[in-house]
């Protein structure tokens, strides 16, 4: 099977409340590429994120691989 092939796969398992997020993810990744700026939703994204890391609010990868079966 092919990296898009599985792409393709993950994208077509998850919930439907999820896919905005994947479809901001996919684009600022094409964005990046083509040499473009994150969004503004992109760059709230990671303040939140980094917010949760430094208050303690994450998840081990080990934790997230199990759960997501891979």
């Amino acid at each position: 099977m092919t990296a898009r092939e599985k792409l393709h796969r993950l994208v077509d398992g998850l919930p439907e409340q999820q896919l905005s997020d994947v479809r901001l993810f996919i684009e600022d990744l094409r964005a990046e590429a083509d040499g473009e700026p994150l969004s503004a939703e992109t760059l709230a994204a990671i303040a939140e994120g980094l917010e949760d890391i430094q208050s303690g609010r994450t998840v081990s990868w080990d934790q997230i691989k199990r759960e997501s079966g891979l």
